[in-house]
């Protein structure tokens, strides 16, 4: 008697674009307010663009101004009204009712000597750590801007940041793939761990693959994410996340997303339905858009259609957006229009209906 077949492993259902956000600029991070009603974005403009998903068309509405470099960072401070932004000219600012009426509440014009390339809001949305190019950690008060605590010299360049839910702890990543964890108050040095698979050196080229942190399961683990480079220049990189547990900072289980010219990971969010988004970015004009299963080594849905994603938020009803973040020459020669005029690149928001979801489209 012939063995009876086995059953087809159903596919999961995929996520369908519900409609796509053009913007004149390219931009580097998007999130959603905490009240939902917006979508904000902040890029190489220098301000923080607005788009109102409430409105009977998405539309954007007036810019946010204050900064004067590219604003590398962006958060949402969880269950409060604050949006923090930091820039590539030193600039951390806190923006208070962006939903609506925005005003400046405060802001450090050089909260860092250049380059702030991570910023961390912790689960209650009453302190941010800011990493620097300058080799400063720094942990603010989110009500008022105040410095509360520390990290001086740190031994070599920070790329990523995160603060522990307590409070208790901030940790950071660097450009040799080594994190180090510091005690809060008084930023003393309590541990180092190092992903060797996360630096890469030849003929005098150290290429750094850590490029953000984030606490997850009520700060019992640490997410490492970035890539592992393959090469010196060009993002040439395996796409790679670690988990870890915390605070002894194993690693319980690692996913590689891609081959060597996928890049890096940039952007992660923890999607309700329990799974994850994530987005990569390597060689210009590639680019991933996954969703991950916990524990799964391979993505359940791996879109490849938008170039260069450097950032995804995951809105309160499931709604995500992603950010393709460099839409025209795609770095491959300068475009230039029908006058001769160098033209920008640019950075197309889609926004996707999670797997499954009986959600109507909503107008854009």
């Amino acid at each position: 008697m012939a063995d009876a077949p086995k059953p087809t492993e159903k596919k999961p259902p995929e996520p369908r674009e519900l409609f796509k956000l053009d913007c004149d600029r390219q931009l580097m991070v998007a999130r959603f307010t905490a009240c939902g009603r917006m979508l904000v974005a902040g890029g190489y403009d220098a301000s923080i663009r607005r788009w109102d998903l409430c409105a009977e068309q998405t539309v954007e509405v007036d810019r946010v101004e204050g900064h004067h470099g590219w604003i590398s960072w962006l958060e949402v401070q969880p269950g409060g009204d604050l949006v923090f932004s930091a820039d590539t000219w030193g600039r951390l600012q806190a923006t208070r009712g962006i939903a609506g009426t925005p005003e400046i509440a405060w802001h450090h014009e050089q909260a860092h000597d250049g380059w702030i390339r991570s910023l961390s809001v912790s689960d209650d949305g009453q302190a941010l750590v800011t990493a620097g190019r300058d080799g400063a950690v720094r942990v603010w008060s989110a009500v008022d801007g105040r410095l509360l605590h520390e990290v001086k010299d740190h031994p070599s360049e920070v790329f990523a940041v995160a603060i522990h839910p307590a409070k208790q702890a901030i940790v950071t990543g660097d450009l040799f793939g080594v994190l180090r964890r510091f005690e809060l108050p008084g930023g003393k040095c309590v541990g180092e761990t190092t992903l060797a698979g996360m630096h890469f050196y030849k003929r005098i080229q150290d290429v750094g693959g850590l490029r953000l942190l984030r606490f997850h399961d009520k700060g019992r683990t640490l997410i490492c994410a970035g890539g592992e480079p393959q090469a010196t220049g060009r993002s040439i990189a395996i796409p790679t996340i670690h988990w870890l547990d915390w605070p002894k900072c194993r690693i319980a289980h690692t996913a590689r997303l891609g081959a060597k010219n996928h890049g890096f990971v940039f952007d992660l969010a923890w999607h309700p339905d329990g799974f994850w988004a994530v987005v990569t970015s390597g060689q210009p004009g590639s680019g991933q858009f996954l969703l991950l299963k916990p524990g799964q080594e391979k993505p359940f849905f791996n879109s490849t259609k938008m170039s260069n994603c450097h950032s995804l938020a995951v809105h309160g009803d499931g709604r995500i957006v992603v950010t393709a973040s460099n839409r025209n020459s795609q770095g491959n020669g300068a475009v230039r229009d029908k006058r001769g005029n160098y033209v920008a690149n640019f950075s197309p928001l889609h926004v996707f209906a999670p797997p499954g979801s009986d959600e109507k489209p909503v107008a854009g």
